[in-house]
C-alpha cells in the first residue's frame, strides 16, 4: 500500500454524538489504527484485508475543517442555508501484480481530489439532533506518488447526508449516512477501466470508456467518543450496474465494498476552542 494511505480514512471522523454548541479544541492530534477490507478497485472481484496505523488530526476553524481524508473550507455563504466550500479527498492506489484482471498492466498510484462543494442545509429536527444536507462536490482528480502530479480527470457525487447526534436512546452513538449517484469524466474512468493496445490479451480486449454515470454510493458510519478515544465503524457500498464503463474487461463486479473500524486516540489538544461542528447548521 502507498504511504499516502497512511493519511487516509475514507469517512468523516467528526463525532456527532457531541452537542453542536459545545466548545471543542480548535485542533487535536493523535494516533489511530484502521483495520479494513477493500476491493482492489471499483469493479474488481478481488479484495484484501489491511491493518494500518496512521497519524490523526482534526482542525475546527470557523471557516476551515480538516481531518484525515478531507479538508473543507468555506468559500462563500450564499444564504443562511446555502454555502460554497472547498473540498478535498484522497483515493487508494492499485497494485496490478496482485489483481488478476490487471496482470502485467501498470500500477495505479494514489489520487487526491480538489474542488468546490455546494452545501444546502435542507432540514434539521426540532430538537436539533438530526440534520439533512444536500452536498454537491465537483473535484479535479490528480494522481501522484509524491514525485510527480498528473491531472487525470474529474469526479462528482451529489448526495444526501443525514447526520444524527448521539442520544441516551442510542447509548451516545452518533451516525452519518450518505447516498448519491457518481459521475466521472472520460479520463477518470479510463484511469481504471481503459485497456490500451499494449495491454490487450486473449481475455482482455482493447477498451476506452466515456464520461457519465459511475454508479451509486452509500456510506454509513457510527461513532462514539469516550474521553480522548474515538470509535468509528464504517461501511461504503457502491452499486455499479449501469455505469458507462460496464463493458470494460477490467470490470467484473457490480458490488464494491469497503468496510472497517477506525480507532483513534487524541493525545494533544489546543487550548483555544471552537464551537463545532461548523459544517452542521
Amino acid at each position: 500500500m502507498s504511504k499516502l494511505l497512511l493519511f487516509l480514512i475514507v469517512l468523516s471522523s467528526s463525532v456527532y454524538g457531541e452537542e453542536v454548541k459545545k466548545p471543542l479544541p480548535l485542533w487535536e492530534v493523535g494516533l489511530g489504527l484502521l483495520p479494513f477490507r477493500a476491493d482492489h478497485y471499483r469493479g474488481s472481484p478481488q479484495h484484501k484485508w489491511y491493518s494500518l496505523p496512521f497519524p490523526a488530526f482534526i482542525v475546527r476553524g470557523k471557516n476551515v475543517e480538516a481531518e484525515n481524508g478531507y479538508i473543507r473550507k468555506h468559500i462563500a455563504r450564499i444564504s443562511s442555508d446555502l454555502v460554497l466550500d472547498l473540498s478535498f479527498n484522497l483515493g487508494l492506489n492499485v497494485n496490478s501484480d496482485a489483481d488478476d484482471l490487471r496482470k502485467d498492466m501498470r500500477d495505479l498510484d494514489p489520487t487526491f481530489e480538489l474542488g468546490p462543494i455546494l452545501r444546502y442545509y435542507w432540514w434539521k429536527s426540532k430538537d436539533e439532533k438530526h440534520f439533512l444536507n444536500l452536498e454537491m462536490p465537483f473535484r479535479a482528480v490528480y494522481a501522484t506518488d509524491l514525485t510527480y502530479i498528473e491531472h487525470v480527470g474529474y469526479y462528482s457525487i451529489p448526495y444526501l447526508n443525514l447526520l444524527s447526534k448521539g442520544t441516551d436512546s442510542t447509548w451516545g452513538w452518533g451516525s452519518e449516512i450518505s447516498v448519491g449517484p457518481q459521475y466521472g469524466s472520460t479520463g477518470f474512468h479510463n484511469r481504471f477501466y481503459a485497456v490500451d493496445t499494449q495491454d490487450t490479451t486473449e481475455e482482455r480486449n482493447y477498451y476506452h470508456s466515456r464520461r457519465g454515470y459511475s454508479g451509486v454510493q452509500l456510506v454509513a458510519t457510527v461513532n462514539k467518543r469516550i474521553g480522548d478515544v474515538v470509535i468509528l465503524p464504517f461501511i461504503r457500498y457502491d452499486f455499479l450496474d449501469g455505469a458507462v464503463y460496464n463493458d470494460s474487461p477490467l470490470y467484473k463486479n457490480a458490488h464494491y465494498t469497503f468496510f472497517g473500524v477506525g480507532l483513534v486516540w487524541y493525545f494533544s489538544h489546543s487550548k483555544d476552542v471552537q464551537t463545532a461542528p461548523t459544517m452542521v447548521r
